[in-house]
């Protein structure tokens, strides 16, 4: 590894920043119910994870998290385990997508690894938590979401990349 690669220049941050903002703005662009939300912001972490890799773009969904809970809460409560999923999100965008051929099956995994282990997984422990309503109870309906989520993310998530890889934006710098 050399230095540059572990440094952030100016244009790196300008683009994670875009990005976050991105990803603020596609948030709050959802829409379906509780139990059946179809959203876009993982476009955004998507593409810090293959613009940046796991590192930065684990700390940039960090802090699209942060600033993302501080300025536009929708009267939540701040809860750090949803910033630890964000970070382990971030990171496993990174490792799957940065330097990688963008192909469905990779898109496919990287969804479901991120449908299992983040939303699956610890969303719905921190949920569990917060709520003290079983586990299991908050599990079933979860299942069926995510299922759902993992067919259109996975879709998506290619179709963007794809797009990215075969046009000038490919490469940040």
């Amino acid at each position: 590894m050399n230095s540059r690669s572990s440094v952030i220049s100016v244009q790196e941050v300008t683009w994670m920043a875009l990005l976050i903002a991105l990803q603020m703005v596609l948030s709050k662009l959802s829409f379906g119910s509780n139990t059946l939300k179809v959203g876009f912001s993982f476009i955004a972490i998507g593409l810090l994870g293959y613009y940046f890799g796991p590192f930065k773009a684990a700390i940039a969904n960090v802090l699209a998290d942060v600033i993302g809970h501080s300025v536009l809460s929708a009267g939540s409560a701040f809860f750090l385990g949803f910033t630890f999923s964000a970070l382990v999100a971030g990171a496993i965008y990174g490792f799957m997508l940065y330097n990688h051929k963008v192909t469905i099956w990779r898109s496919f995994l990287t969804v479901l690894l991120i449908t299992v282990i983040v939303n699956i997984g610890l969303n719905t422990l921190w949920i569990h938590m917060m709520t003290n309503v079983p586990y299991v109870t908050l599990l079933v309906p979860r299942l069926v979401k995510e299922a759902f989520s993992l067919v259109y993310q996975t879709g998506l998530l290619y179709i963007v990349l794809k797009w990215i890889d075969n046009s000038k934006f490919n490469k940040i710098g």
